[in-house]
């Protein structure tokens, strides 16, 4: 039996890569058997460290067919995944595969008919991706047989996931942050930063609305994206604010990042960053508030100028508060804990 995470292939960072990574490799430090699976033969996600254990997709013209005409001629057959690189050369009903929620409603059918599944969702509000509005088509991987569980990552996703599907095995487990690479810097620069990844258009308004009030005076603006992890530690390391304008987020590790870096956050917690966007030491703003944006950070820098040492108080609070319940430490129990219980739900039904 070996557990198997099927992985998309990006060269710029993206956290739920890293996070597939980690599991597998949480996995494979407490003695059970777990994979990477990557489809481009060689490919190693590069922009972290690593030396994960990964397999490939073995994916000839003579297995394409076999496949095939194991689909349609034997409907009840398990279809086995061949790969290299492994102890095994198949993935079959001894095994687990976990797919990410990206693949959309006929995941658990196009990946390996017959074995046992997990879906992996880092993000609800991807959910749905791809399914139709047709209130008769009730195709989905939650209440398909093959799938034993639901992994997710968030509060707010198990909210999401146990309200559409009341009967769902489901299980959060906890990320982390690296207590290192994102550690606690007292001492910032006039520099407020954001990701461009998500609502480009947001920050465009909200950057010019106070850069026309002169609000940013003195003010470095640092927008970011796709740069290497320890150049965006560093980034946030120098910042006093971070400016957070992801929507919809599974999470929102750039927020969660930014604090345990001591940046005081202003912005949208995109659903998943509810559960860390406290008010204590953060600035949550309703999403597609650019008004009461604009209008928060201006008020914040004021605070900055008025009262600097408890505008330091607030990025100390939000570091120790990211670093406590994020630790490395809880997410491996976690992980493992969900995994344990799958196991032995596996086991109860006949899989690994």
């Amino acid at each position: 039996m070996a557990i198997y995470y099927l992985c998309p292939e990006h060269r710029h960072p993206v956290g739920g890569v890293r996070v597939i990574y980690r599991h597998v490799d949480i996995l494979n430090a407490h003695g059970i058997p777990a994979y990477v699976v990557h489809r481009t033969p060689g490919f190693r996600t590069d922009w972290f460290d690593n030396d994960t254990a990964i397999v490939y997709w073995r994916e000839t013209r003579v297995e394409r067919l076999l496949a095939r005409l194991r689909r349609r001629l034997l409907p009840e057959a398990v279809i086995e995944l061949p790969i290299r690189g492994g102890r095994a050369a198949r993935i079959g009903a001894g095994d687990i595969l976990v797919v990410p929620e990206i693949y959309g409603p006929d995941l658990a059918a196009a990946q390996g008919r017959g074995i046992p599944k997990v879906v992996l969702n880092q993000n609800c509000y991807l959910t749905f991706n791809g399914y139709s509005l047709d209130p008769g088509r009730r195709i989905t991987p939650y209440q398909h047989p093959d799938v034993l569980a639901t992994l997710v990552n968030s509060e707010d996703g198990e909210d999401y996931l146990r309200h559409a599907f009341p009967a769902l095995a489901l299980h959060r487990f906890r990320l982390s942050i690296d207590p290192e690479r994102f550690a606690y810097r007292g001492e910032k620069r006039r520099q407020l930063c954001f990701s461009c990844i998500k609502n480009r258009a947001d920050a465009m308004q909200v950057i010019n609305i106070l850069k026309f009030r002169d609000a940013l005076r003195g003010f470095e603006v640092v927008p970011f994206i796709n740069r290497p992890q320890q150049e965006v530690a560093r980034i946030y390391q120098d910042s006093a604010l971070f400016l957070s304008f992801g929507y919809p987020e599974g999470f929102g590790l750039p927020a969660a990042e930014a604090m345990a870096c001591g940046c005081v956050v202003v912005g949208f917690h995109g659903g998943g960053g509810r559960e860390f966007f406290r008010p204590e030491f953060s600035y949550p703003i309703e999403q597609g508030d650019i008004l009461g944006f604009a209008r928060t950070v201006e008020r914040v820098i004021e605070g900055l100028d008025r009262d600097p040492e408890t505008f330091a108080a607030k990025g100390r609070a939000a570091s120790e508060f990211i670093h406590a319940h994020y630790a490395p430490e809880r997410e491996g129990a976690e992980v493992l804990g969900a995994w344990r219980a799958i196991l032995e739900r596996a086991g109860q039904v006949g899989g690994a």
